[in-house]
């Protein structure tokens, strides 16, 4: 298997696809090679290695792209990841941040659909960015918490003594250099450990959630390497990223899953700029529609196979009578470059992509309102078999996003479980077993919040009956249970 080089070819798409599959196989193998002795000697101890996120010198955070972690989960016991969102940054707010470390958590969870380790997170700096802000006070307690609310089983630190010297003496530790007790983030962890031992009943609850979103390695693999178009404005994650944090202000979960999942259990399955698809993939989303199943598309789905070859013909077939509609072609807009859409009687805006179709059986929800394809639908419905496959044309605003899902999470009432009106910056996230429900009550800014409670609670720490009206301070954290 020869690497994509200058000193040889790199232009040959297929090629490098290979390349990145064989990338996944290679590290998979040295893995296996490691663990080999230690499952003889240590049959009954689990085995894990700690995945990775980054982005953060774009501003950015998302699972680690290089290696196909859906492939590689498989040969592990419990899946185990290093968690350093970038915490109080200056160009997000912590809501912001909360979304992302969100996501990427309930990707790992999503990963084996079982409760994860956190194998390394720090109580208040990190070393390695250009700036290393400290976690205010009460921040390293919430975003611990988050990382239980989203399905960990553990909070592990690096490090647990600060190094005296060498390239992270100044990385953030649960002990000091200077060895006391009595500094805030020692403080602050201590607490953190005697609320986690008022709540070790949660331990080894899971998840159920009715809403999943798609997301394929080797789809962003092809799409990144492809040419033409916007290649800076692709960003598949992070799209998927503007998907999921609609759900997460309104307080209800979401699994990251991949088509190799099950998708039977889902109400609603999300899979925009799906950009590589085979033959089972479009069959499994059609048959997901076809009984019943809800799915939201968009741009940039099925534009190549497994060899990163283009369909013959144009986008499958298939998956035009799935959305009930023709492809024409794909406009690409210019940064800072808009187009408007119209939705329900009011006008939003796309940007970055604006896919041109044509409806055979479609009902359209949106049409564009500029350019040479004024008038052509942006958004589009199709009822198939018993499913509605719904199709976002031009990459939509937030604003557009938000209204759009307000009226999905209606219809199919996603949101019946919730135990309050939904608060922005407040994020409730659960976890059960068959005797309670236990819901983590996080208020991800710096003002106090209100809530009002739908259903009697009880303070899962104290015992207590929770108010009706809930008030949390900056950054607090309730657990309560029903």
């Amino acid at each position: 298997m020869l690497p994509p080089s200058p000193l040889g070819q790199h232009k040959v798409h297929g090629m490098d696809l290979d390349w990145k599959r064989f990338v996944t196989d290679m590290t998979i193998d040295f893995y296996l090679s490691e663990v080999e002795p230690l499952k003889k000697i240590t049959p009954n101890v689990p085995l894990t290695t700690n995945f990775m996120a980054e982005g953060h010198d774009q501003n950015e955070f998302i699972p680690l792209e290089g290696l196909d972690y859906k492939r590689f989960a498989k040969h592990l016991d419990i899946i185990s990841w290093d968690s350093y969102p970038n915490w109080n940054n200056n160009y997000e707010s912590v809501a912001d941040t909360a979304v992302k470390a969100g996501y990427i958590h309930d990707f790992y969870w999503s990963l084996k659909q079982q409760n994860f380790l956190i194998m390394e997170s720090t109580p208040s700096v990190v070393n390695w960015h250009s700036f290393n802000k400290a976690k205010k006070p009460r921040v390293h307690i919430l975003s611990s918490m988050q990382q239980i609310a989203h399905g960990s089983d553990s909070t592990l630190y690096f490090q647990w003594r600060q190094s005296r010297g060498n390239s992270e003496k100044f990385h953030g530790s649960v002990v000091a250099y200077d060895n006391s007790t009595e500094n805030r983030v020692f403080k602050e962890v201590s607490e953190y450990g005697d609320r986690l031992q008022k709540l070790s009943e949660i331990k080894n609850t899971s998840k159920k959630n009715k809403v999943a979103i798609v997301y394929e390695y080797e789809s962003n693999w092809a799409l990144n390497r492809g040419g033409g178009y916007g290649r800076p404005s692709r960003k598949y994650q992070q799209r998927l990223q503007k998907h999921y944090e609609v759900f997460w202000k309104n307080d209800i979960g979401v699994d990251i899953i991949s088509l190799k999942d099950s998708l039977e259990d889902y109400d609603l399955v999300i899979a925009p700029m799906l950009y590589m698809t085979t033959e089972q993939m479009n069959q499994k989303i059609i048959d997901y529609v076809e009984k019943g199943g809800v799915l939201v598309s968009s741009y940039f789905t099925g534009f190549v196979d497994e060899y990163d070859l283009l369909h013959q013909g144009g986008r499958p077939y298939q998956l035009q009578d799935l959305f009930g509609l023709k492809h024409l072609e794909l406009d690409t807009l210019l940064p800072n470059e808009l187009n408007s859409v119209e939705y329900e009687g009011k006008m939003y805006q796309v940007a970055n992509y604006a896919d041109i179709i044509k409806s055979s059986t479609a009902e359209t929800l949106a049409t564009y309102q500029g350019n040479f394809y004024n008038g052509t639908p942006a958004l589009t419905k199709n009822t198939f078999g018993s499913g509605k496959a719904y199709y976002f044309a031009g990459r939509p605003d937030e604003e557009w996003l938000n209204k759009f899902y307000e009226k999905i999470i209606t219809q199919y009432s996603l949101d019946a479980e919730n135990i309050s009106k939904p608060v922005p910056e407040v994020s409730i996230q659960k976890r059960s077993n068959e005797e309670n429900t236990y819901y983590f009550i996080m208020n991800f800014s710096e003002k106090n919040q209100e809530i009002q409670l739908l259903e009697n609670l009880i303070n899962g720490e104290t015992n207590e009956k929770l108010s009706e009206q809930l008030i949390l301070e900056a950054y607090e954290v309730v657990i309560a249970r029903g």
